[in-house]
């Protein structure tokens, strides 16, 4: 079992998360489980997604093997110092906590680690199972010890210490402990042994860590569907019908192996430990070797140690900040890079149109980290069509339903006002010389110069409406997206090209490359300049299927591309198309569907949005390693996303039902720094961070304006 935890993962013949619901078995075409020993490549045939159960086996022994490890290891020292307690205390007190001990003991485990697990979450993993297993598994563990203390303590050399003067503390840690240390691996076997039983039960329960999420597949059916191989995880989805048991038993078989081989070792260690006399031996040594070893060694050592051991608590101190400094700085080094983005805002303004640039990083340089407070708020007639655009001196312009276009100062005042031809859609864009550009329902752009006077008015469109906001280029090229298309114009107001890039209704803006040589439309690469749809294989047909995967550039000026929750980086040399390693996380029981928005960082963090009508906010944050680290839940349906600030900090807004909640969340803090509350009950469907102020727009047509209080 150590073994295959080691070496599994580079045996396993297939990879362990591949689906496979096509499978020729015996000239058939038919869907998962495939049964063992009848598809080639699958000696042990798949579970219910296709995905080969040798290979996950081989992959699964590992974390549970460390799971199982470290829960007994923790219930062994749980265990052993409340032995010790227990052992060494005389009359009434030692009757109590014996009849404690006995009633503990006749708790069952299994029951005692489902409410333990339960009160935790199983989505808390690792944490869960160590509490949910740790409550009372000790409980063995400390009877043994403390028999064994009461024997010790009535040897003859324990009275000669007493006699000498040895205080009990002396006496319990110097002269029974090292006598009960040869125990320790006896009882680990079993504690292994025992965690291991109780994982395998919990997984026929459909529990196992991670917790896996149910989907519900039919009316009054649902499945649970599991990601990362574990064999609790296995063992709990290996089941599917009575008349293919193979997965079951095969899982299964490998988990008795597993509890057979280390009830085997403890008790073997039982047997050798039993021939011995106390101290005999540390673990299997001959006596002669320990006695050397003790001579030799640790009497030196314990003379040296307590002659020097103020020097020796101030430089382990020191050398544990020193290592604790060092694994932060690696957990979080992206706190240390400052690195600036490589791309810029023509015309440097402050937000140029609904995801701030042309490329829709969302990213901005600026932050809040106190608690904002309302500021003002204006209400735009009819309600507004989207976000809003922000000039580089702080004036706003938003667009209005009710065919408007307004000008805002800083402080919300009107600056000026002038009519539309059409309902405008989405938020508007802002060119380089100050040109503002809306598109509208008749599937025209409009462009306007900074006092708003109309420029020019073009038909993008004569059967599709617009379904977005602009993008501007640096060039001036304005791109807009309708419906499933995407239409590109000149500056000057000629439509230049139009290509149907979808094959679903599509409401977000196109995005730009770094280079601004392509158009992102989600999954299609279109030219710039064109409008013919580039080829770029980033994954294959079968791998995208129910992924919505899409391009987007980082703010760090590269080219990525996210297959479902996968963030995956790509670029073309002379060798031809390159990509790296994808990062992405444990998903599986945290959400249902894939993210809406995603992007990366100058200091190369990845974040993934998750909202819908039908799902929590989410914000998960991968470094450039691609470690976890943040995983913020927004627990509020259509949410959205503001801003992303140079440190990786979120800005986000949700409809509580009767107000709407902003929060401001950083990665690896579960809790939000601040959060404000607008007393508004619908929705928010755009806004703005800039220097010192958070704007906020809701569905209703209210434009809100959020900053803390000046010191």
């Amino acid at each position: 079992m150590i073994l295959l935890a080691i070496f599994g993962p580079m045996l396993a013949p297939q990879d362990p998360m591949q689906e496979n619901y096509t499978l020729r078995v015996n000239d058939r075409i038919q869907s998962p489980p495939y049964p063992a020993f009848k598809v080639d490549g699958y000696p042990l045939g798949t579970d219910r997604f296709g995905r080969d159960l040798l290979s996950r086996i081989l992959w699964g022994v590992r974390p549970t093997l460390i799971m199982v490890t470290v829960v007994a290891a923790f219930r062994l020292i749980v265990g052993m110092i409340l032995g010790l307690i227990i052992g060494w205390a005389e009359g009434r007190s030692a009757h109590r906590l014996d009849s404690i001990l006995s009633s503990l003991l006749s708790i069952p485990v299994l029951i005692v680690a489902l409410i333990g697990i339960y009160a935790i979450g199983t989505d808390k993993g690792l944490w869960a199972f160590m509490f949910g297993l740790g409550i009372t598994g000790w409980a063995e563990t400390a009877r043994i010890v403390s028999e064994q203390t009461r024997i010790i303590k009535k040897q003859t050399f324990v009275e000669a210490a007493h006699a000498l003067g040895a205080s009990k503390r002396l006496i319990l840690f110097q002269h029974i402990l090292p006598q009960i240390t040869s125990l320790v691996w006896m009882l680990l076997a079993f504690e292994v042994s025992s965690t291991l039983l109780i994982v395998a039960e919990l997984g026929f329960l459909g529990i196992f860590i991670g917790g896996g999420i149910w989907i519900e597949v039919s009316d009054f059916q649902a499945v649970n569907v599991a990601g990362l191989p574990e064999l609790g995880q296995i063992l709990s989805t290996a089941l599917v019908r009575a008349s293919e048991p193979s997965a079951l038993l095969i899982t299964g078989f490998v988990i008795l192996i597993g509890l057979l081989g280390f009830n085997l070792l403890g008790e073997g260690l039982r047997i050798e430990f039993g021939r011995r006399e106390f101290g005999g031996a540390i673990g299997l040594l001959p006596r002669p070797v320990v006695e050397w070893v003790d001579e030799r060694i640790f009497v030196p050592f314990r003379y040296w140690l307590e002659l020097n051991s103020r020097k020796v608590s101030i430089t382990l101190t020191i050398f544990f900040i020193v290592i604790g400094a060092l694994l932060y700085y690696q957990r979080n080094q992206f706190l240390f890079d400052t690195s600036p983005t490589t791309l810029t805002i023509a015309g440097e303004h402050l937000w140029a149109t609904e995801l701030r640039d042309a490329y829709g990083t969302l990213y901005t340089p600026y932050n809040i980290n106190t608690q904002p407070e309302l500021r003002w708020q204006k209400e735009i007639s009819g309600g507004a069509s989207g976000g809003i655009a922000i000039y580089a001196d702080g004036t706003i312009i938003i667009a209005g339903k009710e065919n408007i276009l307004l000008a805002l100062s800083p402080q919300g005042e009107v600056i000026w006002e002038t009519a539309l031809l059409a309902k405008p859609v989405g938020t508007p864009a802002l060119g380089e010389q100050g040109q503002i550009y809306v598109a509208d329902v008749e599937g025209y752009v409009s462009a306007f110069d900074k006092q708003g006077n109309l420029l020019w008015r073009v038909e993008a469109s004569s059967t599709r409406e617009a379904t977005s906001g602009p993008i501007v280029a640096s060039n001036g090229m304005i791109y807009v997206t309708m419906i499933d298309a995407v239409v590109g114009i000149s500056s000057d107001g000629v439509l230049v090209w139009r290509k149907t890039a979808a094959t679903v209704y599509v409401d977000s803006p196109p995005r730009l490359s770094a280079d601004e040589r392509l158009v992102y439309l989600k999954d299609t690469a279109l030219d710039s300049m064109t409008g013919v749809i580039q080829e770029i294989p980033i994954r294959s047909k079968a791998e995208v299927l129910f992924t919505e995967p899409a391009f987007f550039t980082g703010s760090d000026g590269r080219n990525y591309y996210r297959n479902g929750h996968q963030v995956i980086r790509w670029y073309q040399n002379d060798s031809g198309l390159q990509t790296e390693t994808p990062r992405t996380w444990k998903y599986e029981s945290f959400v249902l569907f894939n993210p809406i928005n995603q992007g990366v960082l100058p200091n190369q963090l990845a974040w993934l949005f998750y909202s819908s009508g039908y799902s929590d906010g989410r914000v998960v944050w991968l470094d450039k390693g691609g470690r976890l680290v943040g995983n913020f839940e927004f627990p509020f349906t259509n949410s959205r996303l503001i801003a992303i600030d140079e440190n990786g900090g979120a800005y986000l807004c949700g409809p509580t039902g009767a107000r709407i909640k902003c929060v401001f969340a950083i990665p690896g803090v579960e809790k939000a720094q601040w959060e404000v509350f607008i007393e508004n009950a619908s929705r928010p469907i755009g806004g703005a961070l800039v220097d010192g102020t958070l704007y906020v727009v809701s569905a209703d047509g209210i434009l809100y304006a959020l900053s803390p209080l000046q010191p």
